[in-house]
């Protein structure tokens, strides 16, 4: 018990991390390169929830499920036994519906943001190895009588460290790309110059880490349609494994973490602890072969990272993929990380890739504040022109 535990307090930890390769190009600028200032973003990532979430009382009723089997099965020193195997399968069904109704309360909210840090390797092996770090940006302001709908979205990856024949090709490993929806479903695209991706010097006060940066330029999908920001609908609870089979595969996914979470015991063990402000932590620990017999689940892993036979694989007895989360009371996401060792064919290469990815929210109107990027943006269209 003591190891399990002091696994999750060093999981959950405002650190890491994330990477699996996807292939980048380099652009040509033919306009004047904008500045893009992101500001002092993720500020409030410690501050409580003001929105109410869609499954609060299904959250609620998952761990009140949960705390009727773990209170009848205390240790010698008072404490829940988290190996009894009738807790192991409360916490499992818990867990699994929690992150499932996390996933689903992004759908109907009004706004939200979250950063995502990932740092990992891949080997190739006789084609070399690399260490990378991608770096994920997502604000989104949904349409209601108030607003209009906006998005702010970026993503940058940067090869961090190289050997073999990837050092030669790396560029074509590294990408920085931003999407930005104007006035509820206007498409506005830059590119980041890849000679330009670098980490600041300096750590993020709150976040932890470095944070990449790297010169923009726009590019197309210049003022075309894009998806409508608006809410999505609310699924029942009872339906909501069967939309993320149906979802699987797809660009636009609902349900994080490429798992199909709610798939019969795909869940091999996991902890439930309950925090000083109301919330929970909880560390799960999935079962690859479940989850490599599992259809949704292997789609999703493939479509993310490009790949048409990738499949998750333990280490050293370890779980090949292990999520741990923080949730608000109200069952919002605080944060979660995914650590997962996967192996396949990437654009004709063979090989392994290890990554660990964090990903912070916040929901205050201070961090999902859109003026400054809007500014950005006008500025952007006059230098256009």
């Amino acid at each position: 018990m003591k190891k399990i535990v002091r696994a999750l307090s060093v999981a959950v930890a405002p650190i890491v991390t994330v990477i699996t390769f996807l292939s980048g190009c380099f652009f040509n600028f033919n306009s004047k390169p904008v500045e893009i200032e992101n500001g002092e973003i993720m500020q409030d990532i410690n501050e409580k929830p003001q929105e109410d979430a869609a499954y609060a009382e299904y959250s609620a009723k998952a761990l009140q499920d949960y705390r009727a089997v773990a209170a009848a099965h205390r240790n010698a020193e008072g404490e829940v036994d988290v190996e009894n195997a009738e807790v192991i399968g409360a916490a499992n069904v818990a867990a699994a519906k929690l992150f499932a109704y996390a996933c689903y309360n992004e759908r109907t909210l009004d706004k939200y943001v979250y950063f995502s840090d990932q740092e990992g390797n891949t080997d190739l092996g006789g084609s070399g190895s690399a260490e990378a770090r991608r770096q994920e940006y997502y604000l989104r302001v949904n349409e209601s009588e108030k607003t209009c709908g906006y998005r702010y979205h970026y993503t940058i990856k940067k090869v961090t460290k190289s050997s073999g024949g990837i050092s030669a090709m790396k560029g074509f490993f590294e990408s920085a790309r931003l999407r930005f929806t104007d006035k509820t479903d206007l498409l506005y695209r830059f590119e980041g110059e890849n000679s330009t991706i670098a980490l600041e010097e300096k750590k993020h006060e709150v976040l932890g880490c470095q944070l990449l940066k790297c010169n923009w330029g726009t590019g197309k999908d210049w003022g075309e349609h894009d998806i409508v920001m608006r809410k999505s609908d609310y699924i029942p609870p009872e339906q909501i494994e069967e939309d993320i089979v149906r979802q699987a595969g797809e660009e636009n996914i609902t349900i994080r973490g490429n798992i199909n979470i709610l798939a019969e015991n795909i869940i091999k063990s996991s902890v439930i602890t309950e925090d000083e402000d109301g919330g929970v932590s909880v560390i799960m620990f999935i079962d690859t072969d479940v989850a490599n017999t599992d259809e949704a689940s292997l789609k999703m892993l493939r479509k993310a990272n490009g790949s048409d036979d990738c499949r998750w694989t333990d280490k050293e007895g370890d779980s090949g993929l292990t999520f741990v989360c923080r949730y608000w009371p109200n069952g919002l996401f605080r944060f979660y990380s995914v650590s997962e060792r996967w192996s396949g064919k990437i654009k004709g290469f063979s090989g392994a890739a290890d990554s660990v990815t964090s990903y912070h929210y916040s929901y205050s109107d201070r961090d999902c504040d859109m003026t400054a990027n809007l500014q950005m943006l006008e500025q952007a269209k006059k230098d256009k022109g």
